[in-house]
């Protein structure tokens, strides 16, 4: 894997608060290859905070002293600067009045004039951000949506990916499409540094990413490269067990019925949830839908319909690579990506379904016969 070291070098040592983004419900490589970029930086002393919107599912073999926050509180600060070099300040308070914030100064001697007062909105909180994961800023969910302007600063973007749709919106782009996982380029972007802990988040990254090994990515130089991070004390005991061994019995069977229930009409896969089944669902849910997209032969969506009252049910689609899942339900208000996107209709299941099977039967045909 040739990477460009030298310049990520560069990056990182210039920067001293990072920001660690990738797309919304991240899956477990994402997560994995977070946390072990945020262990590497916080030991040559950076400020570093990890953000992912949806749903985050930290696995048990995982560092438990890592925050993953959920959304970005401030990306700068508001500063109102008062000259004191002529008048010094005997008391400072605040109040609020309703909207308003009231800040009071009295001065030592003398008094102050509006010249002496001005506002500086501060410098942005960060300089540089790395992405994992994300083929395009609007995977990043509300982090991007909502604070869209922030990525229109001159602060560098270190995008790592494996994706052959990714956008290559970073100023640096590591790109590595034959790679099996984040975790798998992030090691051969680290590994003069691995230690224990980031051994095991790159191994756990890996046995995710593959399925233990049985995804088509998997060559013998991953094999040579995870037999090396088990000597570097990876847990892989403890991997395996918070992966494959403590899916209960209820969330099994729920699977089971997912899977019992598929039918396949025109490349579109469809199945079913009952109002009282979506409790236990598996954590790694989008990843399992995924999987079974790619593996069955000519699909091209799968929709899965849970029945939320009624009259009102929510239809999740997965899409694959070359589909854009967003574009081809927007006019039905969907939330998501690419890849992803949630929809509620204000229907029964059955009626539903008919619905958006054939709507999306309609934009698949119009999509390859174009």
């Amino acid at each position: 894997m040739d990477l460009p070291l030298k310049e990520v070098s560069k990056f990182l040592d210039s920067a001293k608060n990072i920001l660690i983004i990738g797309p919304q419900n991240p899956n477990v490589d994402v997560i994995s290859s977070a946390i072990a970029w945020y262990l590497f930086l916080s030991k040559k002393d950076k400020d570093v905070d990890i953000v992912f919107n949806g749903d985050i599912n930290i696995p048990d073999f995982l560092p438990k002293n890592v925050k993953i926050d959920n959304s970005i509180d401030s990306l700068s600060n508001f500063k109102i600067v008062l000259d004191i070099s002529k008048t010094k300040v005997k008391q400072l308070s605040y109040e609020t009045n309703g909207y308003e914030l009231h800040i009071n100064i009295i001065p030592k001697d003398g008094s102050f004039s509006d010249n002496d007062v001005k506002i500086d909105k501060g410098d942005i909180k960060y300089d540089l951000i790395i992405s994992l994961g994300a083929s395009f800023l609007e995977s990043l969910g509300d982090i991007f949506t909502n604070h869209s302007e922030f990525f229109l600063y001159n602060i560098p973007i270190l995008n790592i990916d494996r994706s052959v749709l990714n956008e290559n919106f970073g100023q640096l782009n590591i790109v590595e499409t034959t790679a099996s996982s984040l975790s798998e380029i992030s090691y051969n972007m680290l590994k003069k540094h691995v230690d224990k802990d980031l051994a095991t988040c790159f191994l756990g990254g890996i046995i995710s990413a593959t399925n233990s090994f049985q995804s088509a990515q998997v060559t013998p130089q991953l094999l040579e490269l995870s037999s090396e991070l088990i000597i570097m004390g990876a847990d892989r005991g403890k991997i395996v067990e918070s992966l494959y061994r403590t899916k209960d019995i209820k969330t099994l069977k729920n699977w089971g019925k997912i899977l019992s229930r598929l039918e396949e009409k025109d490349n579109i896969i469809t199945s079913y949830l009952n109002h009282d089944e979506r409790d236990y669902l598996p954590e790694d849910f989008e990843e399992m839908v995924k999987d079974l997209v790619l593996s069955t032969p000519d699909s091209k969506l799968a929709i899965i319909f849970y029945q939320k009252e009624l009259n009102k049910t929510e239809a999740w689609i997965y899409a694959i690579d070359n589909i854009n899942a967003l574009e081809i339900t927007k006019e039905l208000h969907s939330k998501g990506d690419r890849k992803f996107v949630k929809i509620i209709v204000d229907k029964d299941m059955d009626t539903t379904k008919e619905l958006l099977v054939n709507k999306l039967t309609d934009k698949l045909k119009m999509i390859y016969t174009a």
